[in-house]
């Protein structure tokens, strides 16, 4: 259960981020003296729609609730869009039972910014200490890559080519993990992997961290990864070390990028994704 999150970031080193603000909005009633009133309020923005399902996979023999948002363009276009795979799409930002969950989150910031892409939220937080760490991690991106993706895929305009994976802590952890699994065996399957906060995952500290991802160093990536971390969290122990290991590494088709921002560990999670939206899905 994630604590709700303090949304203001500062990103360092890094091309000014435009603030987002939610909008406000302010009706009036009119009153009209006389025999009679009227008020024609206008019609409410469209804001898409959600698609709730669940998928049992096969690789990991557990059963997934997926939530699926579509732009409120979707419905009339044609063209494919972008998907975005959220990992712990059930996690809670609060206490609360009443708190946004991650997905619900990513989604208004969706809506606020008119993001034209697909968002794909994948339940199983509580199995994350399986799903995420190694050896599971492996197992659990054949799920994503072979069986929810294709199902995806098959049912909406998603464009294949453009995929982001998106986690958290454990969750950014394993994002890093699916690029160096893919990266070993020469086949990406997503062009953005976003990773907020990564933890050094079942490796134990850093330096065993840093070990596991050098593998890569040589190998083609053709795919972009953003590395972002909290100034009141892991930036300094994980995030900085491995975007500097990586930066020295030769990985042709590399896009690398890194961005830290003053808040806290579950903090930094909300203005990752703004950034990220604003960078790779305008």
């Amino acid at each position: 259960m994630l604590p709700k999150p303090t949304p203001r970031p500062t990103t360092v080193s890094m091309p000014r981020r435009t603030a987002l603000l939610a909008a406000a909005a302010a009706t009036a009633l009119a009153a009209c003296g006389g025999g009679g009133s009227s008020s024609d309020e206008p019609p409410a923005e469209p804001v898409g729609q959600v698609i709730n399902s669940s998928l049992r996979s096969e690789a990991t023999g557990g059963s997934y609730a997926i939530r699926v948002y579509l732009p409120p363009a979707y419905a009339t276009g044609t063209a494919t869009l972008p998907t975005i795979y959220v990992t712990e799409g059930d996690a809670l930002y609060g206490s609360s039972g009443l708190a946004p969950t991650r997905f619900d989150t990513f989604k208004q910031v969706m809506q606020r910014r008119g993001t034209q892409a697909i968002l794909v939220g994948i339940g199983g937080t509580a199995q994350r200490g399986t799903d995420f760490l190694l050896p599971g991690a492996a197992v659990y991106l054949n799920f994503i890559t072979k069986e929810l993706a294709p199902s995806i895929e098959r049912k909406y305009r998603a464009d294949p080519k453009r995929r982001a994976l998106s986690g958290l802590s454990h969750g950014g952890y394993f994002v890093v993990a699916a690029l160096v699994i893919e990266g070993m065996a020469g086949a990406l399957s997503f062009s953005h992997y976003l990773s907020t906060e990564s933890s050094v995952g079942g490796h134990g500290d850093a330096r065993a961290f840093l070990a596991y991802e050098k593998q890569l160093d040589g190998k083609p990536l053709p795919a972009t990864l953003f590395l972002t971390g909290a100034i009141n969290g892991n930036t300094v122990l994980i995030v900085n070390p491995l975007y500097t290991q990586m930066a020295a590494q030769s990985n042709p088709g590399l896009t690398l990028l890194r961005a830290e921002y003053n808040a806290s560990h579950v903090g930094a999670d909300v203005p990752a994704f703004e950034d990220a939206l604003q960078r790779f899905f305008p």
